[in-house]
């Protein structure tokens, strides 16, 4: 087993060395613990490992801190891992298709949110370019839709278990894809924020789609993170927790963390104009293994959260833009 390598980093948005500790290694380690905890009063015991991915085990380790930048807002690891490191953790992942079933059939239906939102936003789209496809939820989606998307991801096992559903997942990153014609849109859902370099992808994706294509992506808000997480202890302490556990937010399992403000910064200078934000929770995460109460209690959560939380007062956000027409010299 290879041991991961990091690498101290400057804001990966606009490039400061100018940034603000946010959490340190003790307590993100405390904040792991309580995510632990409390999903175990919620789980139907003993559950099989396998069904504890992405939930309370990630890809990625935890932090080993984290800091904010105080030009852009963006939060990001210092030190993080290496490039290499973070393909490598997302690659090996393999496991049981029982898992990547229920996985499939749980995103199939809750991506369809995202193809009516996408259509909502631009209803000429009909060829897309899915970044971080995984298993192929979305991919189904959009087909049940009529839309023709293909999909990429570096996960050979779950591209493979997407080619059992007719689903197209090519095993590359985005900066490798070389299309015969480009795309009307590119989407990125919950994977965005995960890359080994957010701003490479954000240029790749300008390259790929033609002048008023869409770039459509869905990201963790981490002023939601900051903001809950600094009220863990108080009064709202329970509420606070079940926001962020709900959401897959406390111990912040991602390598970016994204605000208002650094997603601009980072569209804006790849070429992009944002249109629209939409606030929204993560998607359902209960399951066979969840109890009763737990399956209720996540639902309440995040149905007070969608009506009360909106744009970027959200746990997650959605952001669709559109590529600038290039100005070229006379």
């Amino acid at each position: 087993m290879r041991k991961t390598s990091y690498e101290l980093s400057n804001c990966p948005i606009c490039g400061s060395s100018e940034a603000r500790e946010i959490a340190d290694r003790a307590t993100i380690q405390q904040e792991v613990e309580r995510v632990w905890a409390f999903h175990a009063r919620r789980f139907k015991h003993p559950v099989p490992p396998n069904f504890l991915l992405d939930r309370v085990v990630f890809s990625q380790d935890p932090p080993l801190r984290l800091m904010r930048c105080t030009g852009c807002t963006h939060l990001y690891r210092s030190p993080r891992e290496r490039p290499d490191a973070v393909r490598r953790a997302y690659s090996d992942s393999a496991p049981e298709q029982s898992v990547y079933e229920s996985l499939f059939q749980n995103q199939r239906i809750a991506y369809r949110a995202q193809v009516r939102r996408l259509l909502g936003f631009a209803a000429g789209i009909r060829r897309g370019l899915e970044v971080g496809s995984y298993m192929g939820g979305f991919l189904a989606a959009a087909r049940d839709a009529g839309l023709s998307f293909t999909g990429i991801d570096v996960n050979t096992s779950a591209a493979s278990f997407g080619a059992s559903k007719r689903l197209h997942i090519e095993t590359c990153s985005i900066e490798d894809v070389r299309p015969s014609s480009l795309y009307d849109a590119v989407a990125i859902w919950n994977t965005f924020e995960q890359l080994p370099d957010v701003r490479a992808a954000a240029l790749s994706a300008r390259r790929l789609l033609r002048d008023g294509g869409v770039l459509a992506v869905r990201v963790p808000n981490s002023s939601f993170y900051t903001y809950w997480r600094a009220r863990l202890n108080g009064p709202l302490a329970s509420w606070a927790e079940r926001m962020l556990v709900h959401n897959n937010l406390l111990g912040f399992p991602y390598r970016e963390g994204f605000t208002a403000r650094s997603m601009r910064r980072l569209l804006d200078d790849a070429g992009f104009e944002i249109r629209r934000v939409y606030g929204d929770t993560l998607f359902p995460i209960a399951d066979e293994w969840t109890s009763a109460r737990g399956t209720v209690d996540e639902w309440l959560t995040k149905k007070v959260q969608r009506i009360s939380q909106r744009g970027w007062r959200a746990p997650w956000v959605e952001v669709f833009a559109t590529t600038r027409r290039a100005v070229t010299s006379s």
